[in-house]
């Protein structure tokens, strides 16, 4: 049991993407080939759904690109792929997560600077090639859009009160 703990603590404290190099540099190939031997083990023991979610939460902490694009292109590309749906749900509840405990703000206001932040990061991921990955960050920004539409709205009610 504490064994099961103690690897439970340490999944959820996991935000280092593997390829990542001790000096920071990212290595796509050893991303890669840590992304087949995952999905090859995990498919062996019956694990695969939860371990590409918690993949999908962890490589929300992916580097960007060098080239420019905000996430490395072999994350995309990993994000993009037609058996990615479950890496793709599990970067869209770290998105949630990675927030925090916060103040809700009645004007809505930081709800609505994340949706255009996933709107802009959706629109460069699309025209980068990656359309599966682009829908998953729209729906991110459709959601901190009605966020902000709720707290706006149960703010208004509370002054009619």
């Amino acid at each position: 049991r504490a064994i099961a703990t103690n690897a439970l603590s340490l999944l959820d404290e996991w935000k280092t993407p593997p390829g990542t190099q001790p000096d920071g540099l990212f290595s796509r190939e050893q991303f890669r080939h840590w992304l087949e031997e995952i999905k090859d083990s995990c498919t062996k023991s019956g694990h695969l759904d939860v371990a590409l979610f918690k993949v999908g939460e962890v490589l929300f902490y992916g580097p960007p690109e060098p080239e420019g694009l905000w996430i490395d292109q072999a994350v995309a590309e990993a994000f993009n792929s037609v058996d990615a749906e479950k890496m793709r749900r599990g970067f869209e509840a770290e998105a949630y997560n990675s927030r925090g405990l916060h103040i809700i703000d009645p004007t809505g206001k930081p709800e609505k600077e994340l949706a255009e932040q996933y709107r802009r990061k959706a629109d460069e991921v699309e025209n980068a090639g990656y359309q599966r990955f682009a829908v998953t960050l729209r729906g991110l920004s459709k959601s901190y859009d009605r966020d902000a539409e709720r707290n706006i709205a149960e703010h208004n009610l509370e002054k009619l009160s």
